[in-house]
This record gives C-alpha cells, structure tokens and sequence, in this order.
C-alpha cells in the first residue's frame, strides 16, 4: 500500500477536524485514561500520521527517556508498516525520522513557559518548526493543571499549532470522564480509552464536533496497541 492510501485508511479519520487531517491549527485534542492503557501508543499513532502528510511533529514526553521515545516509534511504525503492507517503508521511515524532533522533561521541571523557551529557541537557531507538538504525560489530578493547559492553549493559538495532550487519571475504569469535565472547554476533541474485558481497549469520545460523542467503533488492539475499527 502507498503512504497516501494509508493516510486515507487511517482509523484517526474518524476524529478529524479539518480536510488538512486531525486538529485546525491553534486547537488542542486530549486523551485521557489510567497509566498503562496506551495513551503514548495512540500519541505516536496521531504523530505517525501527520509525519506520513509531511507536517513536521514535536514529541515532548514528560518523564521518559528519549531513546524509549524513540523505541516506541520504531515499534509502532514496523507494525503499521506490516499490517498495511506499506510501499517503500524504509525511505517512508527515513522521512520520519528527519521531520520528528523528541524533547523531554523530568516531571518536576516541565512547565509550559519552559516547552515555549525550547521551541523557541529551536526554531530561530532554525533546528527545528514543527506543525503538530505531542505532550505526553500530562496529570489531569495536579493542582495547577487547568492553569498548565490554559497556557498552552494561548500557546497552541498564538503559534497555529495542532497540540495533543495525554493525561493520565489515578482512579478506576469508568471515571475518566470526572477528570476531564473541568478542563473539557480547553479541548476541541478529548477521548477516553477505556479497557474492555476481551483486553481491547475502546475509545470513547468525550467531544468530537466533527463526529458523535459515545463509544466510536474504534479500538487499540491488545496486542500492537495499533488502532483499528472492529469488523
């Protein structure tokens, strides 16, 4: 399969908000969901997708290194690349490679005025201009949480970036959504990834203007954590 037909067959459609793919420029997209339930899978999913368009992608992963950010990557493009059978896929990875940045922060020293200091100076020294910026690891419990994303929502908005957040919640299934309902307003598409007891995990939108909120036929398989609409 073509790079392009991949793109046209990508389960991410169902969330997208503008013919560009994915989010306008200046919006934000959450998702949210307990630790360990594949809300990094499905970040490098968006991040893989807006690099096989050709938009440059910052990575921002608060608590990781960057060598497991980069394993990641490489293990969620082989497994796309084998199950679409995708044309090329090395000079298609090469081209990844080139157009994504990874930064990381240690959980105590992120902040959003550091990450605008970062990209700044990435981009006047002409390093690096992404179009989408992934932050991964966010805490929806912290106290100055809505203050950290009203920030970069200005940010998002002032610089024309598509911005995803992952976020994680510290409770039970179920209870997602009360974590994200203070902050929901900040989002222009926020999504829930709720297991399932088959061990599948199923998105459920929280808000979606483009699409229906509720449970989406879209899944992450337990086993690749790829996603994919069940037949």
């Amino acid at each position: 399969m073509l790079k392009n037909e991949m793109v046209a067959k990508n389960p991410l459609r169902a969330l997208d908000q503008s013919s560009d793919g994915g989010l306008v420029p200046g919006q934000l997209g959450l998702v949210a969901a307990r630790a360990g339930t594949g809300k990094t899978a499905f970040l490098i999913q968006v991040a893989l997708d807006s690099l096989f368009r050709g938009n440059p992608v910052l990575h921002l992963s608060v608590g990781e290194t960057v060598s497991h950010v980069q394993a990641w990557y490489r293990e969620m493009f082989r497994d796309l690349a084998e199950g679409y059978d995708l044309e090329k896929a090395k000079e298609v990875w090469e081209e990844v490679e080139l157009n994504r940045f990874i930064m990381t922060f240690r959980v105590e020293t992120f902040s959003v005025a550091k990450l605008e200091e970062r990209l700044t100076d990435l981009v006047e020294q002409d390093i690096f201009q992404p179009r989408v910026v992934l932050v991964d690891k966010l805490d929806l419990s912290a106290a100055n949480v809505r203050e950290d994303l009203e920030a970069l929502a200005a940010f998002a908005r002032a610089k024309g970036l598509k911005i995803w957040v992952s976020a994680r919640t510290h409770r039970g299934d179920g209870e997602v959504a009360s974590f994200v309902d203070p902050v929901k307003d900040l989002f222009q598409v926020a999504v829930a990834l709720d297991p399932q007891p088959d061990a599948t995990i199923a998105l459920r939108m929280l808000k979606n203007p483009s699409g229906n909120a509720g449970t989406a036929s879209l899944t992450l398989d337990p086993r690749t954590l790829l996603l994919h609409t069940p037949a």
